[in-house]
């Protein structure tokens, strides 16, 4: 028994001695694995509420949001398509992730196809059904999986009502989460939503039908276009099939690599763009006249009518939305009115005042013809672009006359991104492009700021005067008096203040949306933000973002900080003169700009959900957010 004695008292040392190490670094450091979770979290949500006064003092800004909305029906995408008999193709995850997303959706292999393609990557993909015996089918199947309780009314996506989709007494979310279930869709609804929510004074332009109206905050205001193109009075609802799955889920041999969703449509009203019509902003003036005009009178105890606005009231904020369901169009046997819808949108725009910024939220494109045009008929007008990492390689691509990319990384690399803000920064200064007039030069666009949403990361990207906002003040009001073309708030870098807190918010949202949740869990959360990253992946391109050192020095890189977890640097405004292998132009030089202007960049982590509850509508509701942290008051002219 002795050796036995000797074995125990020597594995119980051993083990004590192996106990030493984890204390002390407990002891000495406070070692918790959810300990950097709960310090960004806790930076992050003191970031957010630094934007403004909470509750709100005044009233807030005045926002326009266009212009459809459509009818989600969210669906396990698994179990649909086990009851569908779909069946994941023969191929490589290799041949998959190349698929060709332009091609027409007609048949459950085309489906099958390319659904396996964006879940092999875990990409956002959104393709309209040309048959649509296929797609209601797929429709009647999936509202088949909806709970009796839920069969007849909408499941809200903002976190509030979203819990409701756990069922009363079990907390365990995954085990009763519904199958499939109804809710309000469409970028535009969903953003405004958001906006609302968040203290804005939000119209909504677009054709809805009962149901969908119903489902409206009350706050909200709706703008309803007349019949056209032969539709109805009352719209038909145009239903968006969304097959979301979670990170790691399994069909057949194919795995996604993280969570995310595949959209199916075949609408009839969007595609039309029906929610625009050329009276839009002459009627949310007038109601908004009347408005104010009532709530004056009474302010001042004046009889009703007897005080008249001065000027009309302006919108501080225009969002554009959802124009990816025009990307093809599904009547081959009408006229494609699309062009004309493109420019119906165009002539609005140019009707807004110049005051008023118009912020453009990208999507999945697959058609170029229809993205070129988009681009020369709308980017002119566009002073902010949302997008994700899928939509800013592409977008950069388009204006640089490269190919259309459906699938991209599901991870990528904050120093690529960042390069490609950079391009369609430069690009969207390309003189070959419409140009808007402007003071700050002849010939100059409107983009002030580009918002990316990743998975891991939050970047903003906005335009600063050199010297500060008290010189950027002096120089708008000289540019003013002086006369001609009337100088923009965006010229001189005052439009987005708060970009620091607006990237916090931004990530907090990532979590929240995803995981439908108020509070944040870290038990439920994960960091993928790198330890550091590079300012730029090609710095013989863009020695701008170097920072003052030389190409042969290493690049400068941005090192990640639990406590400050939001970083921000500013650069030279990207341009096309540092692209060399980009076309030049005698027509054009950065050198007549006529304020001195940088860009501020800043970098936030999202605290990622690890039991994902909704993809969907993500990206709206983080970018919608972030734009109400940096339109935080009216315009005096429309006050």
């Amino acid at each position: 028994m002795k050796p036995l004695r000797i074995s125990v008292w020597t594995s119980l040392c051993f083990s004590i001695l192996l106990l030493f190490p984890a204390i002390w670094l407990h002891r000495r450091y406070n070692y918790d694995p959810t300990a950097v979770v709960k310090q960004v979290v806790k930076s992050l949500a003191r970031l957010e509420h630094s934007y403004r006064p909470l509750p709100q003092r005044s009233r807030g800004p005045q926002v326009i949001v266009g212009f459809g909305a459509c009818v989600d029906l969210r669906v396990r995408a698994i179990p649909l398509l086990q009851l569908l008999g779909f069946e994941p193709p023969k191929l490589s995850v290799e041949q998959l992730r190349t698929y060709d997303h332009s091609g027409v959706l007609n048949t459950e292999d085309d489906i099958s196809l390319s659904f396996s393609s964006g879940f092999v990557s875990g990409a956002a993909v959104e393709r309209p059904v040309l048959n649509k015996t296929l797609f209601r089918r797929m429709v009647q199947v999936a509202a088949n999986l909806i709970p009796p309780e839920l069969q007849t009314r909408f499941v809200s996506t903002l976190v509030s009502g979203v819990n409701m989709l756990r069922l009363e007494g079990d907390e365990d979310v995954n085990n009763t989460a519904p199958l499939a279930w109804w809710s309000l869709g469409g970028s535009a609804p969903m953003m405004a939503v958001r906006l609302a929510a968040e203290g804005a004074e939000v119209s909504l332009a677009a054709r809805l039908s009962d149901r969908e109206r119903g489902h409206l905050p009350h706050c909200i205001k709706t703008l309803i276009a007349p019949p056209q193109f032969g539709l109805p009075a009352v719209p038909e609802e145009d239903i968006h099939l969304i097959l979301e799955y979670e990170s790691g889920e399994r069909w057949g041999d194919l795995v996604a690599p993280r969570a995310n969703r595949y959209i199916l449509v075949h609408d009839e009203e969007l595609p039309r763009l029906s929610g625009l019509w050329p009276g839009v902003l002459d009627t949310w003036q007038r109601v908004k006249s009347a408005f104010d005009s009532t709530s004056a009178s009474s302010d001042d105890k004046s009889p009703i009518g007897t005080t008249h606005l001065s000027t009309l009231p302006i919108p501080d904020l225009v969002v554009i939305g959802g124009l990816q369901s025009m990307d093809r169009w599904p009547f081959p046997d009408q006229p494609d009115i699309r062009s004309d819808r493109l420019t119906e949108l165009k002539n609005f725009l140019a009707l807004l005042s110049p005051e008023t910024p118009v912020h453009f939220e990208m999507a999945s494109y697959v058609n170029r013809q229809f993205a070129n045009e988009m681009l020369r008929k709308i980017m002119p007008f566009v002073d902010s672009l949302g997008m994700n990492e899928q939509e800013l390689p592409n977008l950069a691509s388009l204006l640089s006359d490269g190919p259309v990319s459906s699938i991209s990384s599901a991870y990528p690399r904050a120093a690529h991104m960042l390069d490609s803000m950079r391009t369609v920064w430069a690009l969207m200064n390309d003189p070959q492009l419409p140009r808007v007039a402007s003071a700050s030069g002849p010939g100059w666009r409107r983009l002030s700021r580009i918002h990316l949403h990743t998975l891991g990361y939050q970047m903003i990207m906005v335009r600063r005067h050199v010297h500060g906002g008290q010189v950027a003040r002096r120089d708008l009001d000289a540019a003013l008096n002086a006369g001609s073309l009337p100088a923009r708030r965006s010229d001189v870098g005052l439009l987005w203040p708060f970009t620091r807190a607006a990237a916090a918010k931004a990530s907090l949202i990532a979590h929240r949306h995803t995981c439908a949740a108020s509070a944040i869990d870290p038990v439920k959360t994960r960091l993928l933000m790198d330890d550091s990253f590079a300012v730029t992946a090609d710095a013989n391109r863009w020695r701008s973002a170097l920072r003052g050192s030389s190409v042969q020095d290493p690049i400068p890189r941005i090192h990640f900080n639990a406590s400050s977890p939001v970083t921000c640097w500013t650069e030279p405004e990207p341009s096309l003169e540092h692209l060399e292998d980009f076309r030049r132009s005698t027509d054009h030089s950065d050198n007549g700009r006529k304020f001195n202007t940088h860009v501020e960049i800043c970098v936030a982590p999202v605290p990622v959900c690890i039991k994902v509850r909704q993809t969907v509508a993500a990206g709206d509701n983080i970018s919608a957010g972030a734009l109400r942290a940096q339109i935080t008051a009216r315009n005096p002219s429309s006050r």
